[in-house]
């Protein structure tokens, strides 16, 4: 009975491990067909190993995969800026660099990383339109999480957040300006851009100009579209929303208007702006220091 049971025990042990062997010639497989250009059959025998449990823990297999899906991205995907391939060559090799116990890949793992991550970022600024504005923010989103992961210095990563919060507000106004009644929403969010670039660098000259001519603009717009026939107390909630409009305008483009004195855009907005809050002999000094470099 006892021999019977070491016999069971042994045949036991010899099934795990030739499972064990089978998932690491998965692995193996998957590399081989990956040198050999073979990328489904690389891709099938990647995606079965890392699922088994005997390698679903395998530092070195997800790194072999992260290859796999990088070599489908750049030979079939390039020009897909939703590439889904892309983003799982990305899962792998954050996958690997977690486990990888070994920290045999580590660099290598950070370098394909970056690589990824940066053309993340090259579609995302390649798609800031007015049609594929979603793409753009998606992909920054993805490349903000794995460039941060691979680079967590804040400094490296500060001026790409402005420029593209800028340039994103940039795109959210111009959907608003096509139709203001009906993307009300997106001049919120058009001033939530401007006010994230503002809290990477309160000193943006191009988010505080733009912010208050966002403020300026609405205002302008506010008593333009209001009827003829409006009753007085009607009347009297335009002009109040109106004033409190060019009011919020004024610290953005006074702000403006400290770091860059001699921007004219921002001496006409502020002749503008006291204008309409009625302080007329402010709004003259800046059309003079307007007209005075004009000359």
């Amino acid at each position: 009975m006892l021999k019977i049971k070491r016999t069971i025990i042994l045949g036991f042990l010899l099934l795990l491990a030739a499972i064990s062997n089978a998932q690491q010639s998965r692995v193996t497989a998957a590399y081989t067909f990956l040198q050999q250009n073979q990328l489904d059959s690389a891709k099938a025998n990647i995606d079965a190993a890392v699922v088994h449990p005997e390698t679903q823990e395998d530092g070195q297999a997800w790194y072999i995969r992260g290859f796999v899906y990088k070599t489908i991205y750049n030979q079939k995907e390039k020009g897909n800026k939703e590439s889904t391939a892309r983003i799982e060559a990305l899962v792998s090799f954050k996958k690997s660099l977690s486990i990888d116990t070994t920290r045999e890949n580590v660099q290598e793992n950070i370098k394909n990383i970056k690589y990824l991550a940066t053309t993340l970022y090259n579609d995302a600024a390649a798609s800031l339109d007015t049609i594929d504005y979603k793409i753009a923010v998606r992909n920054f989103d993805i490349f903000r999480e794995y460039y941060l992961l691979v680079d967590p210095s804040v400094s490296n990563f500060k001026q790409k957040e402005i420029d593209f919060a800028n340039a994103i507000a940039t795109v959210y106004t111009r959907i608003y300006e096509g139709d203001r009644k009906g993307k009300v929403d997106f001049l919120n969010l058009a001033k939530a851009a401007y006010n994230r670039a503002l809290s990477f660098d309160p000193n943006n000259i191009n988010a505080n100009y733009n912010m208050g001519i966002l403020y300026y603009n609405q205002a302008v717009n506010l008593i333009n579209q209001s009827d003829y026939d409006l009753d007085i107390v009607a009347l009297n909630d335009v002009q109040d929303n109106s004033i409190n409009l060019f009011k919020a305008s004024l610290p953005f483009m006074e702000k403006a208007y400290s770091l860059d004195p001699n921007r004219k855009e921002t001496l006409l907005g502020l002749s503008g702006i006291y204008f309409s809050l009625n302080e007329k002999e402010k709004s003259n000094e800046f059309k003079q220091k307007l007209e005075q470099i004009g000359k």
